[in-house]
């Protein structure tokens, strides 16, 4: 009899237990500063070297974090439930006891169905974000992590030099990689033994230094994941897999524009890219996207303010094999964004959810129902 699998991605947006004080010395407008509270930055003189006042500002910090994260996880901790989902792939996650704390003194006062299931493995993020999966008590589940593979492994079989060839700047980033490790996170690779399903789920690298410039390390790690597939199955076509995450590139744009329409609404165009980090998971249809049964307009899970943009960057990409097993439509929790996503007024938010902050996460999470 088959079974219905509700399985979902979620970049839970720096899910910390720590606070790294050396990083807000080096000035307001340093990459670091961004992780800190806004209050904080606001309130605090830091970065002149001067550390007599360092003691009330790490006191300064701490408040703030708290008093700042605690609305944030209520809002991640709703956005979780309304997934209603057995199995989770979480992005952007401090530690295995991080998780579980969140699992326990925020979504566990919701009175859902608990996750009993969670693995956590530390990959090669400097800032120690790691990926990790949660999973429902009649979900089990086995991992293993891919973090310390180098383009050696890649480019040792046939299938491995041809995707490189395929893709001019990952062949090029691999071969300034030498023997580095490749995935800037981690491949958590996450076999169900419930249903004959893996999952794979990965946080590609940022867009951070421009979108082009990056793109080729992004393009490397898809390649990559597609090797450990083409590996694993003799037939991956026919295989029941999923590639899943904040694959941090996107296919389209939609670029929101200041003019209104006729119903007030700000102008929104669709552009497709011609190029894009996931394109060697997809190409010759070696894998589905399956947010693309959604309307063009429908399929974003991330707004980029400053670029006023809004775009797909959390996936699931399925075998033609499992896509087949797909029940009814993707389904993508905006439920916790920010009010100041243009042209989203008509979508329900949680209670509390402010202009820019508090909110559920800079990522909408993205689930999926199967019949395996």
């Amino acid at each position: 009899m088959p079974v219905k699998l509700r399985l979902a991605t979620f970049n839970i947006e720096n899910l910390f237990t720590r606070h790294d004080f050396n990083a807000f010395l080096k000035g307001p407008r340093s990459r670091e500063a961004r992780y800190l509270a806004p209050i904080a930055q606001f309130f605090a003189n830091y970065g002149d070297g001067d550390l007599t006042d360092f003691g009330d500002f790490k006191q300064l910090i701490q408040t703030a974090s708290v008093a700042q994260d605690d609305d944030k996880r209520q809002h991640t901790a709703l956005a979780l439930a309304q997934l209603n989902a057995d199995v989770v792939a979480f992005q952007e996650v401090d530690s295995f006891d991080a998780l579980k704390r969140f699992l326990s003194a925020y979504y566990g006062k919701l009175g859902e169905k608990p996750y009993r299931h969670v693995a956590l493995h530390e990959g090669n993020d400097m800032r120690g974000i790691d990926v990790a999966v949660a999973a429902h008590d009649d979900w089990p589940f086995y991992t293993r992590s891919h973090a310390d593979l180098t383009p050696s492994w890649v480019d040792n079989t046939a299938s491995g030099e041809a995707l490189l060839d395929q893709f001019p700047k990952a062949k090029s980033k691999a071969s300034k990689l030498a023997r580095k490790r490749i995935f800037r996170r981690d491949c958590l690779e996450i076999v169900l033994t419930k249903a004959p399903v893996t999952v794979f789920n990965c946080h590609f690298k940022s867009m951070g230094g421009g979108r082009d410039d990056s793109m080729g390390m992004r393009q490397l790690e898809a390649i990559t994941v597609r090797e450990i597939i083409n590996r694993k199955f003799d037939n991956p076509a026919d295989a029941l897999w999923c590639v899943v995450g904040d694959l941090n590139d996107y296919q389209q744009v939609i670029k929101v524009r200041k003019e209104l329409d006729a119903n007030g609404n700000q102008v929104e165009d669709v552009v497709v890219e011609n190029e894009s980090g996931v394109d060697p998971l997809l190409a010759d249809g070696f894998g589905v996207n399956l947010a693309q049964n959604l309307a063009d307009a429908d399929r974003w899970t991330h707004y980029y303010a400053s670029g006023r943009h809004k775009t797909q960057l959390d996936y699931i990409i399925a075998s033609p094999a499992l896509a087949a097993k797909m029940v009814g439509q993707p389904e993508i929790v905006r439920m916790g964004m920010p009010h100041r996503v243009p042209n989203s007024a008509h979508i329900p938010r949680f209670p509390r959810i402010g202009w820019d902050r508090p909110k559920a996460s800079d990522h909408c999470p993205l689930v999926v129902e199967f019949r395996v």
